[in-house]
């Protein structure tokens, strides 16, 4: 990890003053920087999550206008939706000219045809793009469905219950991932029959 990688998990660094002067040569609009300042400003006072409902407290837009703002900004990767909320690190790494790696999307579709075990109807794919559309990330989704695989419950309501439940208190998985690191056993004590000692 460079030093200027560093920099983003300190506050060390005024992004509103880097934002405005930075603004012109990025090409934001007055609009786009006015919500992007509200956005730190929130965020310095530990103020969470920053939702387009949040930020209309806040300022003079309208709901549909922030929606727009919004939208324009993720398309040019200044911010991630994540668990419902607003992530500014995109926007800070661009401040910092570093490098904005794009994040990948799955192939949901096929994920949820393997878990299953059958086509997805054209209405399954909608609340997979709803899924989307209300913020959560591919990674989150498949977390979700690998969830309701383990608890047996393979359904869309039970997903989007899970999905719900995540956003309203914060990701608390039942299943801990497994270690990956397996103990090796001794081979002795692995084959050891203890039957043969009464």
């Amino acid at each position: 990890m460079s030093n200027i990688e560093n920099l983003l998990d300190y506050d060390c660094i005024d992004y509103r003053k880097l934002l405005v002067i930075k603004a012109k040569s990025m090409e934001l609009t007055d609009e786009q920087v006015y919500l992007l300042i509200i956005m730190i400003t929130l965020i310095d006072l530990n103020i969470k999550p920053i939702t387009p409902a949040k930020l209309s407290q806040f300022c003079q837009l309208s709901l549909t206008k922030i929606d727009e703002v919004l939208i324009s900004l993720v398309d040019r990767h200044l911010l991630n939706r994540i668990n419902g909320s607003l992530d500014l690190k995109p926007l800070y790494k661009q401040l910092l000219d570093m490098k904005v790696e794009e994040a990948k999307d799955m192939d949901l579709i096929s994920i949820f045809e393997d878990a299953f075990g059958r086509s997805l109807s054209q209405r399954e794919i909608e609340i997979i793009q709803s899924f989307k559309t209300n913020g959560f990330s591919d990674m989150m989704i498949v977390d979700a469905l690998n969830e309701a695989v383990k608890s047996g419950v393979i359904n869309f309501r039970y997903i989007e219950k899970i999905l719900d439940n995540w956003q309203k208190y914060g990701v608390k998985k039942r299943y801990a991932p497994k270690n990956s690191e397996k103990q090796d056993v001794d081979q002795k004590i692995k084959n050891y029959k203890w039957w043969d000692n009464e």
